[in-house]
C-alpha cells in the first residue's frame, strides 16, 4: 500500500513538470528536493516553492542538461523563465536559494543548469553540486557524473542553455516572458545558445517557427561578470591552470590542451557575433567590476558592446566598491574578484529583469 501511494505521489509531482515542459525531461533522473542548500552550504527548509532536479532533454538532438528547478508553490502554469548559468564548475550557484527568494515569485519559474560532465559526489563537489539528495540519488542510480557520463566537452557545453530554451517550445504559447543570466563562462555559454537559437528561425517548417517564438519571448539577457574574451593569446594563459585541473577530478576526462583548443575555437565565434545574430527584442546588460585584478572583465564587457553597438536595448552595470560588497569567504572556499553572488548583484538584476 505505502509503494502505491509513493507511485501516487510521484506521478503528481511529474505531472506538474508535464504541465510546463511535455516530455522534455528524463523521469528516472528526476525527484523532487524538500531542502535547499545556501550560501554557507547550511540546510534550509524549502516552504513556498517546489524544487526538482532533473535532466532535460532538447526535443531536436536528444542533448541532456541536468538542471534544478524551482517552481512557485502557488500554481502549475507559469508564464515567466528565469535561466542561469554559471561559471567554471558550477559554484556561482551556491546563492541560488537567495536567487529563488528573488525570482520565484507568482507565475515564474526558475532554472539553475549545471555543466555536463562534473563529477557529482565527494566532499569537495558540495559547493558545485551543494544538494545532497541528489549526490544520494546519483550514488543509488550509480551515476558519477552529469549528464549522460560523458566525457567534459567545452564546445558542447556551448549547447547547455540552448537545451533549456528548446524544451520551451511545447509550451512556448503559455510563456510571456524568458531571462537568461549568464556568469563567468556561463556568459559565452548563454551567448553562443541563443545565436545558434536565432539560426535555427531560418529552419523550414514547424522547428523554425517554434524557435521563432521561442526568440520573441527573450526578455532580457544579463552578462554577469560573463567571460568573452577572444583573443588567442588570452586562451594560451589559462593552459597551465586546466593542465592542473587535469589532475582534480571534477570533470570526467578533463584534457587541458583540448579544452584551450576549444576556448579558442569558441573565441572566434564570439569575435564574429553580430547584433542581426542576437533577437531585436532583447535587452543585454553587463554587469562587471573595475578593481577585478584577475581577468579583464571590464574590457571585455566594453569591448563587446562596441561589437554589438547595433543593438536596441543594451546597457552595463559596474559595481566599483566590490571590495566592500563580497565577504572573504562564500561557503567554505576563498571569495574569487569575479563572484558577483551577491546582494548588491541581485538587486541590479531586479531592476533589469523587472524593468518593462
Amino acid at each position: 500500500m505505502e509503494n502505491i501511494k509513493l507511485e501516487q505521489n510521484e506521478k503528481e509531482r511529474f505531472k506538474i513538470l508535464e504541465n510546463i515542459f511535455g516530455e522534455n525531461f528524463t523521469r528516472e533522473k528526476t525527484f523532487q528536493i524538500f531542502k535547499d542548500v545556501d550560501q554557507d552550504n547550511k540546510e534550509k527548509e524549502l516552504i513556498d516553492k517546489k524544487v526538482f532536479w532533473t535532466e532535460f532533454k532538447n526535443p531536436d538532438t536528444n542533448e541532456v542538461v541536468e538542471a534544478k528547478i524551482y517552481l512557485p508553490e502557488s500554481g502549475e502554469k507559469i508564464k515567466k523563465v528565469l535561466i542561469v548559468s554559471p561559471g567554471y564548475r558550477g559554484d556561482f550557484v551556491l546563492q541560488e536559494a537567495d536567487y529563488a527568494d528573488d525570482f520565484v515569485k507568482d507565475d515564474r519559474a526558475m532554472i539553475m543548469t549545471q555543466h555536463n560532465g562534473l563529477r557529482i559526489n565527494g566532499e569537495d563537489m558540495q559547493n558545485c553540486i551543494h544538494c545532497p539528495e541528489k549526490a544520494n540519488f546519483a550514488e543509488q542510480k550509480d551515476q558519477e557524473y552529469i549528464g549522460k557520463n560523458k566525457d567534459f566537452d567545452f564546445l558542447e557545453a556551448d549547447k547547455e542553455v540552448l537545451t533549456v530554451l528548446k524544451l520551451l517550445g511545447d509550451k512556448i504559447d503559455d510563456i510571456e516572458k524568458i531571462d537568461i543570466i549568464g556568469h563567468s563562462w556561463g556568459g559565452r555559454i548563454v551567448l553562443n545558445s541563443i545565436v545558434e537559437l536565432k539560426k535555427q528561425v531560418k529552419d523550414f517548417g514547424a522547428k523554425g517557427e517554434i524557435a521563432k517564438k521561442i526568440i520573441s519571448k527573450i526578455d532580457n539577457l544579463v552578462l554577469m561578470g560573463a567571460w568573452l574574451e577572444t583573443r588567442k593569446e588570452i586562451a594560451e594563459n589559462y593552459r597551465e591552470f586546466f593542465k592542473d585541473e587535469e589532475n582534480g577530478d571534477y570533470f570526467k576526462n578533463l584534457n587541458g590542451d583540448k579544452i584551450v583548443e576549444q576556448m579558442i575555437i569558441s573565441g572566434n565565434k564570439l569575435k564574429k557575433l553580430k547584433s542581426s545574430d542576437l533577437p531585436e527584442n532583447m535587452r543585454i546588460v553587463g554587469i562587471h567590476s573595475v578593481e577585478d585584478q584577475d581577468i579583464d572583465l571590464e574590457g571585455e564587457i566594453l569591448e563587446f558592446f562596441k561589437q554589438i553597438k547595433d543593438i536596441k536595448r543594451k546597457g552595463h552595470i559596474v559595481l566599483k566598491d566590490l571590495k566592500e560588497l563580497m565577504p572573504d569567504k562564500i561557503g567554505d572556499r576563498e571569495t574569487e574578484n569575479h563572484d558577483y553572488a551577491l546582494k548588491q548583484a541581485r538587486e541590479w538584476i531586479k531592476l533589469v529583469i523587472d524593468k518593462n
